[in-house]
């Protein structure tokens, strides 16, 4: 255990002092290179350097014009900060926000949509559900690509593969003068996933003609039955891949990065050349890493079930995990549905700078606006004046103005309130009545997306523990609680960097499915063949990981047959796990045949192991009013109300809740009367 002297200089520099088998450090061309994550956020820029001695964290704002800015700027800093020499470079893992947002802005490249005649319409049809049910006028988001470049071309196979009507050589002539003013193509052939040849030939024609287009084959990114589905993720990847491409080189080229990986929305870290050719696969980058290290912190107490609450500048994410991560096989942005692996991550427009307003009606609602970077809360003294949730606890006092960041960044009271007394004016009430208004509207909110992930989906929330972190989530974790039935709350040490603690130890993942549609008879129906392993391993083997050290799951996509949907489980649980999960789900289960829709091949690298243990722990045993985290013992406890403030986030600990601190440096939140 360190002395008071050398915990203080580890609180002034950021540093997070970790249990290590080894250092990190090596030496490239003389060059010290040490292990960087970086997580990109609305708000800020979450940095943190892993060194022999421990972790040094840093934030800066975020630049949203241009985010590799404020990711280089970071990387610099931390370096500044920890006192590095000019020439020492870094292996970079990074949660990109790139793909994600040139989906939700509608502002990608300018790509062409190539389908089998008859079918160029998908994309602008898609589905016929209806998000709103009684609005007489239905609407959807926009497709990702304009009508006018969504193209056909003479071909056709039927659902097995066999050739219908052969490609047409010549429908390249065709569709040529759209392709020299574009950036990119989607290829989207009917039942391409039972016989890729017509796309592939396609891709070939099109990358001798016009080798500056970058090019995506429904085949290879998404390689599964329902056309629509197939074919918006398509049509995404194609829309992003310029952008990201551009993105990934000025990372790549920057002095300071001698490797680059980024997290994918399935938890594990992609290389540069896996992100350009799939972007796609990183609409949930950030999020996912978070989800990874709040289960980290739930194991370290003791706590394998858990629901993480992530809320940050302009949203909160929440996911639920029973041991390991819940994985999903469809997400949604923007309105698209995209056919991807991806940890389940349900997200709401409830943020610290999500920004209250007064609707028509004289209601007081709340986001899903957000102040953002810039201009920023109302408190922050930029140029924002809107009032946010930042603002409405900075009024309750539940936010230190001399402490925000460590003391970097000093918040103005003065600001906030004047802010918030608009809305309060507004509906005649006090600026307090008005704060715990913006405050109850962002809780609710939050609530119902805790609800969506656990009780919606068959889980009893009073089962896990609640790991909360984020910026903003310790100011609201015990009220949700409260609302949910959770009788834990977890804060884990820095928990506005938690998502890029997480990434830290983020395994290396690679994932391939076959679309198979027959009946399965028997358990062993349900195992993947041996050619689709080997498929899944080989990127992880060309890497320099052996086949010994690969995890490999494997998970089957099973009906009833006639139904529409199927359901996950894995293969090893056989016909009767199928029949058990679709009980749990749905409350019963048939005799009807059993029908296997697609196999999934889920091939990990191992992890680097990453520890709260050596957390660096002050001396202090008792918690009153406000008290800074850096000072606190393992043991430490007290009773709320209390302000717990540390360097990226503060805890709000209400009245009837207490608060102690875990041997690992995690904060245990619990109401008294447990």
């Amino acid at each position: 255990m360190p002395n008071k002297a050398e915990q203080d200089k580890v609180h002034d520099t950021g540093t997070i002092r970790l249990a290590k088998d080894k250092a990190k450090e090596s030496s490239t061309n003389g060059r010290n290179m040490f292990t960087v994550s970086v997580d990109t956020g609305g708000t800020f820029t979450d940095v943190i350097l892993e060194t022999s001695s421990g972790h040094i964290i840093h934030k800066t704002p975020s630049t949203p014009d241009d985010p590799s800015r404020a990711v280089l700027l970071a990387i610099q800093e931390v370096f500044t900060k920890a006192k590095l020499p000019a020439n020492s470079v870094c292996h970079l893992i990074h949660g990109s926000t790139v793909a994600t947002n040139t989906l939700l802005e509608a502002d990608g490249c300018d790509a062409v949509f190539i389908a089998t005649e008859g079918f160029q319409d998908i994309l602008h049809i898609a589905r016929q559900n209806r998000k709103a049910l009684y609005a007489l006028v239905a609407s959807r988001d926009p497709a990702p690509i304009d009508r006018a470049r969504c193209l056909g071309v003479t071909e056709r196979l039927d659902c097995s593969g066999q050739v219908i009507t052969p490609l047409d050589l010549e429908c390249l002539d065709k569709i040529d003068p759209l392709l020299s003013t574009s950036q990119a193509v989607a290829i989207t052939l009917l039942h391409s996933y039972a016989n890729p040849a017509h796309e592939t030939a396609l891709g070939k024609m099109i990358a001798a003609r016009h080798p500056h287009l970058h090019i995506t084959l429904g085949s290879e990114l998404s390689d599964e039955f329902r056309e629509y589905e197939r074919a918006a993720t398509c049509a995404a990847n194609a829309v992003v891949a310029p952008r990201m491409e551009q993105y990934v080189k000025h990372l790549e080229c920057s002095p300071a990065v001698a490797s680059l990986r980024i997290m994918s929305s399935a938890g594990g870290s992609l290389t540069g050349q896996q992100v350009r050719a799939s972007p796609v696969h990183t609409v949930l980058s950030g999020p996912a890493g978070g989800v990874l290290g709040a289960l980290g912190v739930g194991l370290a107490v003791g706590s394998k079930k858990v629901l993480t609450f992530d809320m940050g500048g302009t949203s909160t994410d929440v996911s639920l995990c029973n041991a390991t991560p819940s994985m999903t096989s469809a997400v949604e942005i923007a309105g698209l549905p995209l056919r991807i692996p991806a940890i389940s991550i349900h997200t709401v427009g409830a943020g610290g700078g999500s920004i209250a307003w007064v609707d028509d009606g004289g209601a007081l609602r709340v986001g899903p606006q957000s102040a953002g970077a810039q201009p920023g809360p109302a408190c922050y003294g930029k140029t924002g004046r809107q009032p946010t949730v930042t603002d409405a606890n900075v009024v309750l006092g539940r936010l230190e103005p001399k402490a925000f960041l460590g003391g970097r960044m000093p918040l103005y009271p003065d600001l906030a309130q004047d802010a918030v007394k608009r809305i309060a004016d507004t509906l005649g009430m006090t600026t307090r009545q008005a704060a715990h208004g913006i405050i109850r509207i962002a809780e609710t909110t939050m609530a119902r997306a805790l609800k969506v992930i656990s009780i919606e989906r068959g889980h009893d929330p009073r089962e896990f523990a609640l790991v909360t972190f984020g910026g903003a989530g310790g100011l609201h974790a015990c009220n949700l609680a409260d609302q949910m039935g959770v009788s834990k709350v977890i804060v884990p040490p820095d928990p506005g960097l938690l998502s890029a603690i997480g990434m830290l130890g983020a395994p290396s993942v690679n994932t391939v499915t076959e679309t198979v549609l027959r009946v399965a008879e028997t358990d062993a129906d349900l195992r993947p063949p041996d050619q689709l392993v080997d498929r899944a391993i080989e990127p992880l083997t060309t890497q320099g990981f052996s086949r010994s050290q690969c995890t490999i799951t494997t998970n089957a996509f099973v009906r009833y047959q006639g139904q529409s949907h199927e359901l996950e489980v894995s293969c090893n649980a056989g016909l009767e796990g199928f029949h058990l999960a679709h009980q749990h789900q749905y409350g019963y289960r048939t005799q009807l045949p059993v029908e296997l829709v697609a196999i999934r091949v889920r091939v990990q690298s191992p992890g680097t192991p990453w520890a709260l243990g050596s957390h660096a722990l002050g001396t202090q045993t008792t918690m009153q009013g406000t008290v800074s985290r850096h000072d606190l013992a393992a043991g430490a406890s007290g009773v709320g109300p209390l302000l717990i403030t540390e360097y990226s986030s503060t805890t709000w600990v209400p009245e009837d809740w207490t608060a102690s601190v875990h041997k690992s440096g995690a904060l245990i939140l619990e109401p008294c009367s447990q």
